[in-house]
This record gives C-alpha cells, sequence and structure tokens, in this order.
C-alpha cells in the first residue's frame, strides 16, 4: 500500500512539473507568417484618397513583403498573384514614396510596419509616456478651459463637447504636430508622397491585426469661404459642411475668436507640451530601437509613436469625464488668417 501512494506521489509530482511548462507553451502567441495582409493603416493627416489605397489587399501584402525583404516574385508565388500587376503597383508605390530604394537599388517599406511583437516591447513605455501626458495636460485644464469657454463661438454649447474639440483637435492632433514641425528635432514635416515638388506630405503606419493599435482618431481639415472646416473624432463626415450648414448648431470660432484660438493653441503646445518631448528624446529612441523596423527613418515611428500615446490621452480624458467623445464626429469651423 506504501509503495503504490508512493508511486501516485511520485506520479503526480511529475504531472505537476510538466503543467506549468505546458501551460506555458499553450499561452504562447502563434506565430503569425512573416508577410500577411491583416495590417490596419493609419496616418497623419487625413487623406480619403490614401486610406482607400490601403484597404487593398494586395498593397499591404507589397508593403509588409518589402519590409521583411521579399522581393516581388516571392510574394507573386506564396499568394498565387500576377507578377506584373504587383510590378505595376510597386512601381506606383515608388512613385508615391510608399517604397523607398537603398543604396543597393533594392525596395524597402517607406512607412513603419509595426508586429505585435514590436508592440508588445513598447507597452510598458507607451504607457508610461500616455500617462505623462495625460498628467501634464490635465495640471492645465483650468487655464485650457477658461481660454476655450470665453471664446464667444464655445460659450452657447456643451462644454464637454468644445474641450473635446479643442484638446483632442486643436491641441494633441493640430497644434502639437505644428510644434513638431516647427521645432524639427523630433518630427519634421511629413514626407512628400509623390514625385512632384508640390506634392501633398503624410506620416503614414501598418500595423498588425488591431485596429485599435493604429489609432481610432481621424482628424480632417480643408478650406472653404476663408474658413477652415475641421472634423475630429472615429470616422470621417458622410458629407461636406460649410460655416454657415454649422453656425447655430456647431462650434465657429469668427475674427477675433479665431485669433485667440491660434494664439492659445500655438502658445500652449510650443511652451507647455513641447518640452516635454524634447526632454524625452532618449527615451523615445530607445523605445524605436526596440522595433524591428529597419530602414523607417525615427521621425515616421515617432510619428505613429505620438498618434498612439494621442489616442490613449484621449480614452483618459474621455474615462475622466473630461470630454464628451461624439458618437462618430464633431464638425467645427475656424475663420482662416487673412
Amino acid at each position: 500500500m506504501v509503495s503504490l501512494m508512493r508511486i501516485r506521489t511520485a506520479a503526480l509530482i511529475g504531472l505537476l512539473a510538466v503543467f506549468p511548462a505546458y501551460a506555458q507553451k499553450s499561452n504562447k502567441k502563434e506565430q503569425k507568417p512573416a508577410v500577411h495582409p491583416d495590417f490596419q493603416f493609419g496616418m497623419y493627416p487625413q487623406s480619403r484618397e490614401i486610406e482607400k489605397s490601403m484597404t487593398n489587399e494586395q498593397t499591404r501584402l507589397l508593403l509588409v513583403a518589402s519590409a521583411v525583404g521579399w522581393d516581388i516574385d516571392k510574394v507573386a508565388k506564396t499568394f498565387k498573384l500576377t507578377p506584373s500587376d504587383l510590378i505595376k503597383l510597386s512601381d506606383n508605390l515608388e512613385d508615391d514614396r510608399w517604397l523607398r530604394r537603398d543604396d543597393y537599388n533594392e525596395l524597402h517599406a517607406g512607412l513603419p510596419v509595426i508586429r505585435e511583437r514590436d508592440f508588445d516591447r513598447l507597452t510598458d513605455g507607451l504607457l508610461k509616456h500616455s500617462q505623462e501626458l495625460s498628467k501634464l495636460i490635465q495640471g492645465y485644464w483650468p487655464d485650457i478651459e477658461t481660454a476655450m469657454m470665453g471664446l464667444d463661438g464655445s460659450k452657447t454649447l456643451p462644454k464637454e463637447k468644445v474641450m473635446y474639440e479643442a484638446v483632442v483637435s486643436g491641441i494633441l492632433f493640430g497644434g502639437m504636430m505644428d510644434a513638431f514641425y516647427e521645432d524639427k528635432t523630433m518630427m519634421p514635416p511629413p514626407p512628400r508622397r509623390g514625385k512632384n515638388a508640390n506634392a501633398d506630405r503624410y506620416y503614414g503606419w501598418l500595423v498588425e491585426s488591431n485596429p485599435t493599435y493604429a489609432g481610432k482618431i481621424k482628424r480632417e481639415l480643408r478650406e472653404s469661404d476663408n474658413y477652415r472646416i475641421i472634423s475630429i473624432g472615429t470616422e470621417l463626415p458622410e458629407e461636406r459642411l460649410d460655416a454657415d450648414d454649422i453656425r447655430g448648431k456647431g462650434t465657429v470660432y469668427e475674427d477675433q475668436d479665431a485669433v485667440k484660438y491660434r494664439r492659445f493653441m500655438g502658445v500652449f503646445t510650443r511652451d507647455k507640451l513641447l518640452p516635454y518631448f524634447k526632454s524625452h528624446r532618449s527615451e523615445f529612441l530607445a523605445q524605436s530601437a526596440k522595433t524591428s523596423l529597419g530602414y523607417v527613418a525615427f521621425a515616421e515611428f515617432f510619428a505613429w509613436y505620438y498618434n498612439a500615446i494621442a489616442n490613449n490621452v484621449v480614452n483618459d480624458l474621455v474615462a475622466a469625464h473630461r470630454i464628451s467623445a461624439p458618437d462618430k464626429y464633431y464638425i467645427y469651423a475656424v475663420r482662416a488668417p487673412m
């Protein structure tokens, strides 16, 4: 009897010794193929045309393949695609600098391709930077609120809506980008996406599998009849509204309001927020070094990283009831400089 109990005890100990290793193996993320189309595209500033082009599965396959060193023949063979179609698509992407050649004439992705394993390495740092920026902005909340709610165009509208437009659009996705571009030490103006010297400039990125990591907030700006019409939210407007359509229902900043609005956004982002990013530049460089982005410049990594920080801050401010998020988007108008 004693011998039998010893055998059973030994067997149980052996099973318990093996089980943690088995559980660890089972919980390990399934390894995804080096190249697959399940990548989400994000960009700044917003372009509906480019976003639409990036919904093309072959476009994403080519960009991801170029990031891991695959050539067109391998892509065509692996995914049973027509090489001539891929060559034409590749030429178009190269013209728009979504693909770039190195000194050896080899093509590489012209945007960050963030893999899940990259994001896992960045999570702790990203959370830290998001929390720090959120705390910094909330520390100035009375100043922001006083400045925005003192404008004539804001006085009849819900405060949480006005503050969403001001902080999310005016500060995080507006004034901060201008401050970065002017400073140039973190993120200079985006690369041109075309052969023409006057081609529009955009930052873009692809993020593996999870659309949240690509950024949910979209900001679109266009000019109409001496106004800047700005939408901010998780979707783009279905229709094109002008200032007259918005007036009486949404925020419209007329002449003096517009001057005060622009001045506040410029001074606040440059003097209060930009120093935080410059003082933490070494940390952002260290974050970039944790990824496998290869030939992509730091500024292009930082464009995605800042976008992720800003999206986290928005979530934090909504959860704290500082701002009220739209169901889809808010639209407001600011008189353009004369």
